[in-house]
């Protein structure tokens, strides 16, 4: 026997009618996601900036310690974090916005928590460096490294949080000043002490020191008024019940992500570190665009549910067949490109392009599974989150074992792409048995084909390069009208998309 998710939230099921989705609800999601993917435009073009720079200024080997030493850095993030950053988004909205006392309350207590733990754990860190230095890289010396990384997470955290309080607050602006801050202050830094004070990989986390600080200063001025001063052992208990059980789930995402960076340098070398890091740093652009809709959703989405759920369902719906089209979108030109923009940017990285085409197909699963999640957390069964991301990343450690040894970076790649593949697949199932919403699943398994299939061409050899770039350009510019012939996008969707951008969504459609 199943249970609806609405009688486990009321105790009763829901009787609405059926609606469609709301132009204007979309609308003002693809807004917000524009806005939020200008801090992630960034952040990632602290990667454009320094790539070059780095790629010639570290050799293989550096590039693979520094890959490692942030594989280090986001463990210790994912710890600290401890589930408050979204406990505290779900608890937040259990108030009105009336009720601005009970909010600050909320804000308070999970900031206080989550910054204790952060310089608990960064003293840990710092005491315990030269043993795991040892570990990591074997004779080199990388304590001094470790340090930095240590210093930088309570004021990564700080930094962090206080730009999620402005997510909580719409202040999107606000949110893209301090993360412009943070990128500009942390890519001026980090470059002056490579080149001209030659710190080496130590100057990456004295960047990040220097761009948190500050970021962190400016987010305090803009959202004091929001954070309030009355700490909540209520509202703690809430948000670590619901917490806690999602810190398992960012650990095997956190494995997920990284872990096969740790595998490939025991059994590979860090040479193929290095290779993949920057295939991975390609491929990162277009998580850029996941990342942007992901800082937007959560909020807008659960503004939706609290005021009609059966209009969330089919808005959340359309949203995922959209946002797949998108990143499907961007992948296709990534891999495409892959080989002659890294000819570009990091010559000496020869082999990097050949990893970026299952790397750009893990993220769009990510995406999905960022926005199936959503069920899970709607009926409060978080517990479930901990189960499938375990899942996800043992599929993951399974085959970089298998894959590794004999395909070195393109295994990991491969493993890499079937563990976000699990996770989605997995989230997708358990959410529609707890929170059933009209997924457009069969568009997405057919866009998905289409772009493999075209995305594929990115590995040919092909001489001389304007007879490479006209061959690419064209299997980028038939993605599009594949799409159309094999149903995934139909004329009312182009329709609809073309009165967003004009930003005037058809009579009647308001809901």
């Amino acid at each position: 026997m199943t249970v609806d998710a609405s009688e486990i939230e009321t105790g009763e099921p829901e009787t609405a009618p059926p609606v469609v989705e709301s132009p204007s609800h979309l609308l003002a999601l693809a807004k917000q996601t524009i806005v939020y993917g200008l801090s992630g435009v960034m952040l990632q073009a602290v990667g454009v900036v320094t790539l070059p720079v780095f790629a010639r200024a570290f050799t293989r080997d550096e590039y693979g310690v520094l890959e490692i030493g942030l594989v280090v850095s986001a463990f210790v993030l994912t710890i600290v974090d401890l589930g408050l950053a979204s406990a505290a988004q779900r608890s937040y909205y259990d108030y009105p916005q009336a009720d601005s006392d009970a909010r600050k309350a909320v804000v308070f207590t999970a900031l206080s928590v989550t910054t204790a733990v952060a310089i608990l754990a960064a003293s840990i860190l710092a005491a315990f460096s030269e043993p795991l230095a040892a570990w990591l890289y074997g004779s080199r010396d990388e304590r001094p490294f470790l340090l930095a990384v240590a210093l930088a997470v309570p004021l990564v955290v700080l930094a962090n949080f206080l730009r999620e309080v402005m997510r909580l607050r719409f202040r999107a602006w606000s949110y893209v000043v301090a993360s412009t801050l943070a990128a500009v202050v942390s890519t001026v830094v980090s470059v002056t002490g490579v080149v001209a004070l030659d710190w080496g990989i130590s100057a990456i986390f004295v960047g990040v020191i220097a761009g948190s600080t500050l970021a962190a200063v400016y987010g305090i001025a803009v959202v004091h008024r929001d954070v309030g001063r009355r700490f909540s052992t209520k509202e703690l208990r809430a948000m670590l019940f619901y917490g806690v059980p999602l810190v398992p789930a960012a650990l095997s995402l956190w494995g997920l992500a990284l872990l096969d960076r740790v595998m490939l340098g025991k059994l590979a070398d860090l040479t193929e570190v290095g290779e993949y890091a920057v295939a991975n740093r390609v491929s990162s652009l277009l998580m850029l665009a996941v990342t942007a809709f992901a800082l937007a959703f959560g909020p807008f989405i659960f503004s939706i549910y609290s005021e009609d759920r059966e209009k969330e369902k089919i808005v959340r719906a359309k949203a995922l067949t959209y946002l797949t089209i998108v990143l499907l979108a961007g992948g296709v030109a990534l891999t495409l490109f892959a080989r002659e923009a890294i000819d570009v940017v990091a010559p000496r990285f020869d082999r990097a392009y050949e990893a970026v085409g299952p790397l750009t197909l893990g993220v769009v699963a990510f995406g999905i599974s960022s926005v199936v999640l959503a069920g899970i957390s709607f009926a409060r069964r978080t517990v479930y989150v901990a189960g499938i991301a375990a899942a996800a990343v043992l599929v993951n450690a399974v085959l970089n074992l298998i894959l590794i040894p004999p395909f070195g970076m393109i295994g990991a790649a491969v493993a890499a792409t079937a563990g976000y593949t699990t996770l989605a697949v997995v989230q997708y199932f358990v959410a529609q048995r707890l929170y059933p919403t009209p997924y457009e699943l069969g568009k997405i398994v057919r866009g998905t084909a289409i772009a493999v299939a075209l995305g594929s061409i990115g590995l040919l050899t092909l001489e001389p390069l304007a007879l490479a770039f006209a061959v690419k350009a064209l299997a980028f510019l038939a993605f599009l009208p594949a799409l159309r012939i094999a149903g995934v996008v139909e004329a009312a969707d182009v329709v609809k998309v073309r009165e967003f951008l004009a930003g005037r969504p058809p009579l009647g459609a308001e809901l």
